[in-house]
């Protein structure tokens, strides 16, 4: 399979010429080089495979010689004019990522997820679309190599599960309908130029996750919890009377077994905050300068758990708590 015949790029489009077929010269010099700096490659059979013009072939020879991938070995070869070069260290490197790279499983399924997004985007008109076309499309191409017909299945179930895309009419692959459509959804995500659909997925998750806020005020605390999907999910905690020694003690003994403290450290800070509230005994609080200490002391002990929500609302309790010590 190899692209239809693309035209010459203009200027506002040669970058992305460039990202397209760039990595396929080079890889495409590579194999013939078998990894060797000192093999003269002709790259007429490049333009020859990708059904694309010497001229551009030259350009794409160009770039890859300004970013000292390959270099030229004196002029055109004979007969078709076409550069003859030579790999050169970086550029082997480079290939060795790149195959790497068009290897890896999960690039794949990226590109595969986003090259069908964008294609749907641009044909939209077409109805109805059958995946097909795509199959005979260049965006089908993962860095010169084809997606095979099982790799586009999966995009195409895994876009339908997340609700970018739908897949009706006759079977493609197994269960997988070739019809495809956009959803509001899809297409959102194509005009947000999402480079990474995975990621917006899991971003989009995580919005629909229930908001939750925490308040804290002297000697209680309240948890609050809204439902409402459309909205992002983020934990305020918001403070509005600073905790006293006591209370703040009793905070921290409450929540320190769920910050996921080795036992070491957990011990520490049950011991400060157990000396910061005297014991159990408002009588028996230490007087300012101690209860400052200790409070650092616990700000340092928090400072080493993971960052969860709990830790979080101590750290901003002990650090209210010094604020208002201060005279903040």
């Amino acid at each position: 399979m190899s692209d239809p015949p693309p035209a010459l790029p203009g200027h506002d489009a040669l970058d992305a010429y460039v990202d397209r077929y760039g990595p396929r010269l080079l890889l495409w010099v590579w194999d013939r080089a078998e990894g060797g700096l000192d093999r003269h490659v002709s790259c007429a059979g490049f333009g020859s495979l990708q059904s694309i013009p010497m001229s551009a072939v030259g350009l794409l020879v160009d770039h890859l010689c300004a970013e000292e991938l390959i270099e030229t070995v004196g002029g055109p070869g004979p007969g078709t004019g076409a550069p003859v070069v030579t790999l050169r260290a970086a550029g082997a490197a480079r290939a060795r990522r790149l195959q790497a790279l068009r290897a890896n499983a999960a690039e794949r399924t990226r590109h595969a997820a986003r090259a069908v997004l964008h294609w749907a985007h641009a044909n939209a008109h077409r109805q109805p679309l059958r995946i097909s076309g795509f199959l005979d499309s260049p965006d089908v191409f993962f860095l010169g190599d084809a997606l095979s017909r099982s790799e586009v299945a999966r995009a195409l179930s895994y876009l339908a599960d997340e609700d970018l895309i739908t897949c009706e009419g006759p079977p493609f692959h197994h269960d997988v309908g070739s019809h495809v459509t956009l959803t509001s959804q899809g297409v959102a995500v194509v005009l947000a130029g999402v480079a990474d659909v995975g990621a917006y997925v899991a971003r989009q998750r995580e919005y629909r996750r229930p908001t939750q806020h925490t308040h804290i005020e002297a000697g209680t605390i309240e948890h609050l919890t809204q439902g409402d999907s459309d909205h992002s999910v983020h934990t305020s905690i918001e403070m509005h009377t600073a905790l006293p020694p006591g209370g703040l003690a009793r905070l921290i003994t409450e929540l320190a077994p769920a910050l996921d403290l080795d036992a070491e450290s957990l011990a520490s800070l049950l011991r400060s905050a157990n000396a910061l509230g005297g014991g159990g005994d408002p009588d028996d609080e230490p007087p300012p300068d101690r209860q400052r200490g200790l409070m650092e002391r616990i700000r340092g002990c928090l400072a080493s758990a993971p960052d969860t929500v709990g830790r979080q609302l101590l750290m901003d309790a002990v650090g209210q708590a010094l604020g208002r010590m201060l005279g903040g």
